[in-house]
């Protein structure tokens, strides 16, 4: 999905008073196809992308991470910046997190009409299912991308390692309240993807497909197939 940014001085601060354990970490990838919830965010192009992540050992959190984009608007949105926070904790075997997103493209003027930035919500829980993992994630937008209406995407995922690969797959299905201005109606999307670990970089392979077609997809012309099946395949390195 993806991550976010994050500001929260205030409780930073309040976290930083109690002296307890916090974490910073980095990340930057490779991608052949920025794909979220099974669409195309860079044209069906390569996307380069990283972040920062802040972790504390209460299990609050939070980050910025960014990749380009081409959305084929004539230039108008070329990265998009990703801000999150949230918290995190367990109850049994129960893991959960609930975390609020900010997505900021940058360069977007109002006078264009086009307004893309937007916020999302909500809580994603884990549990383990033997060697397996379950998870659930739902997202709530007031607005969603493109001033959209109201949004919710919820998604279900399964993991689990193989040796010394993870693999795994997701279902999910977006509702967007505006259809005809966001150019596709609700949708579900899924994927299966195998990953790794090689001398420190993090290798991925993934399927991911939706359920619209190429004309339901932002109408078909000048769109390519954003919406289509495709194989992904990236590369990151922790730092």
């Amino acid at each position: 999905m993806k991550q976010v940014i994050l500001t929260s001085l205030a409780a930073a601060g309040l976290l930083a008073a109690t002296g307890a354990v916090a974490d910073i970490t980095g990340n930057v990838g490779l991608t052949t196809d920025y794909v979220f919830r099974g669409i195309s965010q860079t044209d069906e192009k390569p996307a380069i992308q990283g972040g920062l992540d802040y972790a504390h050992s209460s299990g609050a959190y939070a980050g910025v991470w960014a990749s380009n984009v081409d959305f084929n608007d004539g230039d108008e949105a070329q990265i998009e910046i990703d801000l999150y926070a949230g918290m995190t904790g367990k109850v049994g075997d129960l893991g959960w997190e609930f975390g609020g997103l900010y997505y900021n493209y940058p360069g977007v003027a109002d006078s264009s009409g086009l307004k893309y930035d937007y916020w999302e919500f909500g809580p994603t829980l884990t549990y383990p299912i033997g060697p397996a993992t379950a998870s659930l994630l739902v997202l709530w937008s007031p607005n969603f991308y493109n001033e959209t209406g109201k949004g919710l995407y919820s998604e279900l995922g399964l993991s689990a390692p193989v040796g010394s690969f993870t693999l795994g797959g997701t279902f999910g299905h977006q509702d967007i309240e505006r259809n005809a201005k966001f150019g596709t109606t609700d949708y579900n999307n899924w994927s299966v993807y195998a990953s790794t670990t090689v001398a420190g970089i993090g290798l991925k392979l993934a399927y991911t497909d939706t359920e619209l077609s190429k004309n339901e997809c932002f109408g078909g012309g000048g769109f390519g197939d954003w919406c289509g099946g495709r194989a992904v395949f990236s590369v990151s390195k922790a730092l």
